[in-house]
């Protein structure tokens, strides 16, 4: 069953671990991605009553979720990278050693202000079967062919798309930028909140030509499309193994991406439906699929789910809920409103002059280098609400946005 309206926090960590925990960001604590935000061992998750149940436990591709104690205490197999696709831990070959570096490299400059992204530069110059969307795949199919007479619960996250947009042939250039629709073209930042025009001037995302913003999508596109590649690998490896009768399976999202549109790239702390609305698709087995729904659905809702069809207990304080009846087709309709929070709990910067914001830029790039602008768009907790049709985003120390979804529904 595909959902068309989920929505949850922008940025990884608080996301991934909402979603293992079922719970909001005020509650668990995580407001970012620091390592100490992870969940450690006497933090509840799914995790701890399927490893009780025989579970075999692992995680292929980016984590930003659980603590290295956390691993070693309920987790069978870690094959990890970083949210750029470099790989961290498990085995690492010379190949991913090279792709690794070639990752890491200083992003190049053009003279203007301008932090060019690997994608508007070349293709990736490697074999997709070198490239970290591949060997994610390779991972979890390595997972399910080590597990796969025991149950398991396998957590595979491919880092794309996402900055810095690199992607190999033939996806490089399996998209014509000329033949893409630009949304969100132009932007008017001075009618809209703060930090998000300190990151749109730090990173030197408004000097975009539109022929820069069509190839950034062009990538995104691909690199979606070597997911789906990548997806398709551990489907058949389930199918050779006679497990689609018997497997759950769950393709989301922690966050959204500009991809292009306004000029940005990545995330920030904004509530776009670029970065706020996510896919979902499950299949649960013995369900009737095909389907499409608008029930609205949180992130943290996907867990208290697994965990019903499986007959998992939940402690109280979890404020997900169960979707198990829209999956059923017992109901159309699941959250009347949705909410959203990103942001860390301290006050971000008073907003400057466009004057007083270049001289302090200048400096700050200097001494902190190009994130230091996440002073305004990780701190100050924010919040947003959805329901009838309307968006209010709160933003501490910034301008308010109140949107009507079928009238304005980029936030123009």
């Amino acid at each position: 069953l595909e959902f068309r309206r989920v929505l949850f926090r922008s940025i990884c960590g608080p996301s991934r671990i909402g979603f293992f925990t079922g719970k909001y960001v005020h509650r668990t604590g995580a407001c970012c991605n620091a390592a100490h935000h992870h969940i450690r061992p006497g933090v509840w998750s799914i995790l701890e009553p399927l490893k009780e149940m025989g579970f075999a436990i692992g995680v292929a591709g980016k984590n930003h979720a659980f603590s290295d104690a956390y691993f070693e205490k309920y987790l069978d197999y870690r094959e990890e990278y970083s949210a750029i696709g470099v790989k961290l831990r498990g085995t690492i070959t010379a190949s991913d050693r090279e792709v690794n570096a070639y990752r890491t490299r200083k992003p190049e400059g053009d003279g203007d202000g301008r932090l060019l992204a690997g994608s508007l530069l070349e293709a990736e110059p490697f074999g997709e079967e070198q490239c970290p969307t591949y060997r994610m795949a390779q991972d979890a199919v390595t997972f399910l062919g080590a597990y796969h007479e025991q149950p398991f619960f396998l957590n595979l996250n491919f880092s794309d798309p996402h900055e810095p947009q690199l992607i190999c042939d033939p996806y490089y250039s399996m998209y014509d930028p000329d033949r893409l629709e630009l949304e969100g073209r132009e932007m008017d930042w001075s009618d809209h909140p703060y930090a998000h025009w300190v990151q749109s001037q730090a990173l030197g995302f408004d000097k975009y030509t539109e022929a820069d913003r069509r190839r950034i999508l062009a990538n995104y596109y691909g690199q979606i499309t070597f997911v789906d590649k990548g997806v398709g690998m551990v489907l058949d490896k389930l199918r050779e193994l006679k497990l689609m009768d018997d497997t759950i399976i769950v393709f989301t999202a922690d966050h959204g991406d500009f991809g292009g549109r306004y000029g940005m790239l990545g995330k920030t702390k904004a509530f776009y439906d670029c970065l706020v609305r996510i896919p979902l698709v499950v299949r649960i087995p013995g369900l009737a699929g095909g389907r499409r729904a608008d029930a609205q659905i949180s992130n943290i809702d996907v867990m208290p789910t697994l965990a019903e069809v499986m007959g998992v207990s939940l402690p109280d304080d979890v404020q997900g809920e169960s979707f198990l009846p829209v999956l059923k087709g017992e109901r159309s309709e699941h959250r009347s409103e949705v909410f959203a929070e990103v942001g860390k709990a301290e006050y971000p910067h008073d907003p400057l002059t466009p004057q007083e914001y270049e001289a302090r830029a200048i400096k700050r790039l200097k001494e902190d280098g190009p994130l230091w602008f996440c002073e305004y768009t990780g701190q100050g907790r924010s919040a947003m609400v959805r329901a009838d049709g309307w968006k209010y985003c709160y933003y501490v120390k910034d301008k308010e946005e109140l949107y009507h979804l079928e009238e304005d529904p980029l936030g123009l």
